[in-house]
């Protein structure tokens, strides 16, 4: 993981809106000592690090998408990329204004926010084409980007109080988001709203008190991932999470030894072949391929049962849930026997992982790109056939 860093000089000039205006500044956006802001000016075909652009439509795109920012993850849509409303919050781009920003898109985790960056296309004509990109995602740690950006925000109303401009929109929107982020009941439904697609305020009474409840049932983490999976459901995504839920299942007794996750390696992949070695040796296989019945034995499964099974629908996630005194009942979704081989591995290592992160919490497998989801992948690659 890297920290995000915004590095900024102010430059005042004259605009018919004073707050663009007096809030106009070299700006250099940072990933660690990686910048993303690099760029070559198209009327000089100077090449330079920072960017001049007004701070003020930044940092309103900041306030106005804070919840949905930190909370609402990247959808899994097969391929055809998050819809527009997605893309308005989490593409830094939809700050416009008129400014030409680099090609930055955050998505959040429970704990990290995931961040790309693309370079600017050649073939079209801009003023400033922006020349650094990353070749895949990084990670930034969820406190301190929610920190560089409130600094940001922050500093912007300090500038436009100092010239005279108090009590801006800015002003009024962040004052409004400090008071639900100090309010834990608002925060929990703003955070829930967030997760479920909505603005503030912008989700229906009951549908808020639905979720909730479920959240309580199967864990904040597991709302998160299942209502992201579900996100392009094109319903009420509620309901179809509700039913996958009540769904029958297969009943099995997990009998899985604990697996030491405290590795000084931050990547999940990493975390994941390190849990998937380990557990390996401590089943007595350290090497080859592993059998079936070694996977069923391990989630305490019966093989017909397994085998005969048949998903519910078309679901877009599979979940498992504790039904008491040790039991759990898993709502497997893969039929081929290649697949549902992947799909228990990647339970056993969300349990591995459960164990110690959040024992409370129902597994959850989805399409996603969280980090909690690139683990299981990982996981279940290195334990099923070592490399």
């Amino acid at each position: 993981m890297a920290d995000l860093h915004f590095d900024f000089e102010w430059l005042p000039y004259a605009n018919d809106d004073r707050k663009v205006g007096e809030t106009t500044a070299r700006l250099k956006v940072r990933i660690g000592e990686l910048c993303l802001t690099r760029n070559e000016d198209a009327w000089s075909g100077t090449v330079r690090d920072h960017v001049i652009v007004s701070l003020y439509p930044l940092a309103m795109w900041f306030a106005s998408s804070w919840w949905r920012l930190n909370h609402e993850i990247l959808p899994a849509d097969a391929g055809t990329g998050p819809a527009h409303d997605w893309r308005m919050n989490h593409e830094l781009a939809a700050a416009n204004m008129g400014f030409v920003w680099p090609n930055l898109v955050f998505a959040p985790d429970r704990d990290e926010m995931h961040v790309w960056a693309q370079v600017s296309r050649h073939h079209v004509q801009t003023s400033v084409k922006y020349l650094q990109g990353l070749g895949r995602s990084r990670t930034v740690p969820k406190r301190q980007f929610a920190y560089a950006v409130s600094a940001l925000v922050n500093d912007v109303i300090a500038r436009l109080d100092e010239t005279g401009l108090r009590d801006s929109e800015l002003a009024q929107l962040w004052s409004i988001v400090l008071e639900d982020l100090a309010n834990p009941g608002e925060c929990q439904q703003r955070r829930i709203e967030a997760e479920l697609g909505f603005d503030p305020e912008d989700c229906p009474d009951a549908l808020i008190g639905q979720a909730i409840a479920f959240e309580q049932k199967i864990g904040e983490s597991s709302f998160s991932e299942l209502s992201g999976a579900y996100a392009g459901n094109g319903g009420n995504r509620m309901d179809a999470m509700r039913a996958l839920a009540d769904s029958s299942g297969i009943f099995g007794k997990p009998d899985l030894p604990n697996v030491d996750l405290e590795k000084p390696e931050s990547e999940p992949w990493k975390l994941a072949v390190s849990a998937a070695h380990e557990l390996r040796s401590q089943i007595g296989k350290p090497a080859g391929a592993l059998p079936n019945d070694t996977l069923y034995d391990l989630l305490g499964l019966q093989a017909g049962d397994v085998e005969s099974w048949t998903p519910p629908g078309r679901a877009r996630a599979s979940v498992a849930e504790g039904a008491g005194k040790g039991t759990v009942k898993f709502i497997p979704r893969k039929t081929h026997p290649v697949s549902r081989r992947f799909e228990l591995a990647r339970f056993i290592g969300d349990h591995t992982r459960s164990m110690k992160l959040e024992p409370d919490s129902w597994l959850v497998t989805a399409d996603l790109a969280t980090t909690r989801q690139r683990f299981q992948r990982a996981f279940a690659a290195e334990f099923l056939c070592l490399i």
